[in-house]
């Protein structure tokens, strides 16, 4: 039960830290990341079925969602950047219920399901128990997430001209800095 609860926390952490990264660091209340990590499922579901390659599925996928989320940074969020949290929380509400009809209308009502990969589909053996080698691996990817953002936000030079460019942007304007193509 504790390596399900452990499994569960880094798929809401993987969720939440969108949300959590892009208000607490450029005060900004993003609801619509949640759909755009469903958009990237769905783009993954769709390669998968496609080329029946797990692999090519998210070699696909991310991309594909780095570019849906350009196009709507670029279209519809940067209107929102200097306005009062209760209309970015509105905006990005209308763009939850945009996305969801955008998959009804794409892929129908019904969930559509993609098949783990061979590599991961048995089990891990650990402490005498059996453990699903997936639930693992989403272990290992989310902690290896947070131990690269936690770097990158705090390590790195782009990590200080993010932070400095959401408290003082016309500062980091004035030193040569693309502050929107760095929110972007």
């Amino acid at each position: 039960q504790a390596l399900n609860g452990l499994q569960l926390g880094i798929l809401l952490f993987l969720l939440a830290a969108g949300l959590t990264l892009v208000f607490g660091i450029m005060n900004f209340v993003n609801l619509a990341h949640g759909s755009l990590y469903m958009m990237g499922a769905y783009f993954a579901a769709a390669a998968f079925g496609y080329t029946g390659s797990f692999l090519l599925a998210g070699a696909f996928a991310i991309p594909a969602t780095m570019l849906l989320g350009i196009i709507v940074e670029r279209v519809a969020l940067t209107h929102l950047y200097q306005r009062d949290h209760l209309d970015q929380v509105l905006a990005t509400f209308g763009l939850i219920l945009f996305f969801n009809e955008l998959v009804r209308i794409i892929w129908g009502p019904a969930s559509v399901y993609m098949n783990a990969p061979e590599v991961l589909t048995g089990t891990v053996e650990l402490f005498g128990l059996r453990y699903p080698a997936y639930r693992f691996a989403i272990i290992g990817v989310g902690l290896s997430v947070a131990l690269f953002l936690y770097l990158l936000i705090h390590r790195t030079r782009i990590g200080m001209l993010i932070r400095a460019g959401a408290t003082h942007p016309e500062i980091v304007s004035a030193l040569g800095v693309n502050v929107r193509g760095l929110n972007t």
